[in-house]
């Protein structure tokens, strides 16, 4: 018997003019993962936010077919009375914090106290939730002094504390660390087997593809393709829709194209087949672009250590120089100080000690606004970022306030939304479109007033393939025109790919700081043992080395 079933679902949004669903059915039993797959805007979301009960009765529209849960009617049943049942990850954590609590042990256990679960019962459960999601030495900490990553541990330990029946996840990996990924898998699996139903919505392919029992792909809301991850992660039809292939997948498939391999050699989808396929084989050469010219640095920090008011010391002696025309990855593990050092580039912080140094001057010696010029930011969470009523006016707003004629705000707008493909959007408001679309919408908002450096915290998190490859054509269009780009990311076959200088941070310090290309042994074994590796250098390492996500 199922314990999540929907047969012929169809959810119109109130006052929407398209379905967001459309005739969708599936089984999930007891024990198994069933993966969501679909590009930006095809109904994931939508369809997590139905499975875990929130539609009709919290998200309002029209709505058709059947759908039950754990034996009930899942349409016709309050929140209230399948919050026992059902838990919904999002993948906004913030937003998922209830604020009534100071710390995060706290927050764990806020809704088993709702439930009315005894005390000694609670604290069991807070306490197993918090060591699967590693989260232990975080217990007494405020959930708002968490880092991103952090506070999205929270939320699935919050998720897990309440041992429903069905575990709905919508992009659970989205700001989790390589390494926190290979966990996360291992303790679904571990869920799994001890009977829970799981649906995971997500845009790592390749991490569903370890997972999941059965995947459903979606286009525009409707099923195009269901079954085995073998046969829908490899299957054409999502590379003609736009959703893409897992990179396993993907680099075969390159290399029978290339010739290298037979044409009939079956695609995998998973890093231990795409190792066996590739045996023998050199991997395509990395080619990276030529280092910058020698020129003043638009980002100069000497020394900088922070320390938040809580006693929190997040940056310790960290010294960067950032020159016109580089692409940069920041990586490093879940609080490793990254969003730290990002607010000590725009002025939000200052440093405890040292000096932080923007075009040549002291960045306290500036305002917020006047160091926008120079340095743009785009935030994990756009949600603060976000204020028009149109996307245009979004991506306007800036320009606007650096007071452009009218003319070159209307060119600049015009190419920030076709560089990040929103031109078709551009009349919505910002809150009506998809949170992966709102992310490019607060990109595209920097963008648009040119910054000499451009940061962006997390900006692959939920994007689909075409969106990913938007970003990345975006950072060698602005290192062409002496523009610098740096990226936080967790994404590390995205920072591999598309970007040319590692800093790694961790602990608030840095471990290192320079090219791929210049990576030896030593750089490897260090990268993989703090942040996990590029699929293309896990490839190159002996197989006693490799690990999943590591």
């Amino acid at each position: 018997m199922s314990t999540l079933s929907l047969h012929n679902i169809s959810f119109t949004y109130l006052a929407a003019r398209q379905p967001a669903l459309r005739d969708i059915s599936l089984a999930i039993g007891q024990g198994q993962i069933c993966g969501v797959v679909g590009t930006i805007g095809a109904g994931k979301s939508t369809l997590a936010a139905l499975c875990a009960g929130f539609m009709p009765q919290f998200f309002q529209g029209r709505i058709s077919g059947s759908a039950l849960l754990d034996g009930r009617d899942l349409l016709a049943s309050s929140v209230a009375e399948l919050v026992r049942h059902v838990a919904l990850v999002r993948p906004d954590p913030y937003s998922q914090i209830s604020g009534a609590r100071f710390s995060v042990a706290e927050e764990v256990a806020f809704g088993l106290e709702n439930l009315g679960v005894p005390a000694p019962e609670i604290y069991q459960r807070v306490e197993q939730a918090l060591d699967a999601m590693e989260l232990c030495h975080l217990r007494d900490r405020s959930p708002y002094a968490l880092s991103g990553g952090q506070q999205q541990r929270l939320v699935i330990a919050a998720a897990l504390a309440l041992r429903p029946a069905v575990l709905v996840l919508d992009e659970p990996t989205a700001q989790i660390d390589p390494l926190g990924q290979h966990r996360l898998a291992d303790l679904l699996r571990a869920l799994a087997r001890s009977g829970t139903a799981i649906l995971v919505a997500e845009h790592r392919l390749e991490w569903l593809a370890e997972l999941a029992d059965h995947v459903l792909a979606l286009d525009e809301g409707q099923p195009i393709a269901y079954g085995p991850p073998a046969e829908v992660l490899a299957s054409p039809l999502l590379v003609e829709r736009g959703i893409g292939w897992p990179r396993p997948t993907a680099l075969v498939a390159h290399m029978r194209a290339q010739g290298a391999l037979p044409a009939h050699t079956p695609l995998p989808i998973t890093e231990q087949g795409a190792i066996e396929a590739l045996h023998g084989l050199a991997l395509p050469p990395r080619l990276p672009a030529p280092p910058p010219a020698p020129a003043a640095p638009i980002v100069a920090l000497d020394m900088v250590r922070y320390r938040y008011p809580t006693g929190v010391e997040a940056l310790r002696g960290v010294s960067l120089r950032i020159a016109p025309g580089e692409r940069m990855a920041l990586l490093g593990p879940n609080g490793a100080g990254k969003s730290t050092l990002v607010r000590h580039l725009n002025g939000i912080i200052h440093p405890s000690a040292g000096q932080v140094q923007i075009g040549g001057q002291e960045a306290r010696r500036r305002s917020v606004a006047q160091l926008a010029r120079t340095v743009g930011v785009v935030f994990q969470d756009t949600r603060n970022q976000l204020f028009a009523h149109t996307v245009r006016d979004e991506v306007a707003f800036g320009p606007k306030n650096l007071r452009h004629s009218p003319a070159r705000v209307a060119q600049l707008v015009d190419a920030a939304l076709d560089a990040l493909g929103l031109r078709a959007v551009a009349a919505e408001h910002p809150y009506d479109l998809p949170p992966a679309m709102r992310r490019l919408v607060a990109i595209a908002s920097v963008l648009a007033m040119e910054p000499p450096l451009l940061v962006l915290d997390e900006p692959t998190a939920g994007l689909d393939g075409p969106s990913t490859q938007r970003i990345r054509a975006l950072c060698e269009q602005r290192m062409r025109a002496g523009q610098s780009t740096l990226v936080v990311s967790h994404d590390l076959d995205f920072s591999y790919e598309a970007l040319d200088r590692v800093i790694l941070l961790d602990q608030g310090q840095i471990v290192f700081d320079l090219r791929w290309e210049a990576f030896d042994e030593q750089h490897i074994r260090t990268l993989r043992t703090i942040a996990g590796l590029p699929l293309a250098l896990r490839l190159d390492q002996p197989t006693a080395h490799r690990e999943a996500g590591a």
